[in-house]
């Protein structure tokens, strides 16, 4: 399970975006949650889609619409990537606050009644992290996305690396680059023995967006910009990248 377990992400339906202003020059912490999917026998995607569809429903209307009215989640179906037979996708959903999350969290297992019972999946892992926007594709969107774990170079905070990430993202958008970014930080449910910084996550609308961004930008533009430089002289590295196709479920 390793291969994700350290993840994070958040798309138009607003995983991936944090209602960024423009006047703010950074985005606030969320929170978001990873649950890695196995189907049960006999159940498949489908039969995940029709029961994610129903849950929608109920999240959406009268007091459990109230209660998760800011949450947002979508599922996360692998692509490229080693051990995938351990796994068959991953539910994200992310929450303004801690207090929110867990909220939600406690109505749900109160609450859910039939539509838990009715789960065509069982979770062998689940994922707690915090994560922060570090940028977003220019249309808000994201319909791919790619993590790799990350550690900081020596010495540095990862406060310090944010501001460098954020200086660099944003620069890179004005020459042309589509790719919005985040940070995250994996907390309760880590594969024991992980030894990393943070998971960033690098996403674009979608796949055929990642695919021009390395001829538009990451092949020739990425590394002669001031502030890659910048980010680059504070060290550290990143390694396991693994992608994900992005199935919205509520926004």
């Amino acid at each position: 399970m390793k291969i994700l377990l350290t993840l994070s992400l958040v798309f138009s339906f607003g995983l991936f975006a944090d209602g960024h202003d423009e006047e703010t020059p950074k985005y606030e912490a969320n929170k978001a949650e990873y649950y890695v999917n196995v189907f049960k026998d006999g159940k498949d995607m489908d039969d995940l889609m029709k029961w994610s569809a129903k849950w929608t429903k109920w999240a959406s209307e009268g007091e459990p619409g109230e209660v998760f009215k800011n949450y947002k989640s979508a599922i996360l179906v692998p692509y490229y990537g080693h051990s995938l037979n351990t796994f068959d996708v991953i539910w994200v959903g992310s929450s303004p606050s801690p207090e929110e999350q867990y909220v939600g969290n406690d109505y749900w297992l109160n609450n859910g009644g039939k539509l838990i019972d009715d789960l065509p999946v069982t979770f062998p892992q689940v994922i707690d992290t915090w994560q922060r926007t570090v940028s977003e594709t220019p249309d808000g969107t994201a319909g791919y996305v790619v993590y790799s774990d990350c550690k900081l170079g020596e010495g540095v905070t990862s406060e310090q690396f944010y501001d460098a990430y954020h200086a660099y993202a944003h620069a890179a958008q004005e020459n042309g680059d589509v790719a919005g970014r985040k940070m995250i930080w994996p907390q309760t449910g880590v594969e024991p023995g992980w030894d990393f910084d943070f998971v960033q996550a690098v996403f674009t609308s979608s796949i055929g967006d990642y695919g021009r961004n390395w001829t538009n930008f990451w092949g020739e533009k990425a590394d002669t910009l001031p502030e890659y430089e910048a980010m680059a002289a504070l060290g550290g590295s990143c390694t396991n990248e693994r992608s994900f196709s992005i199935v919205p479920v509520k926004s």
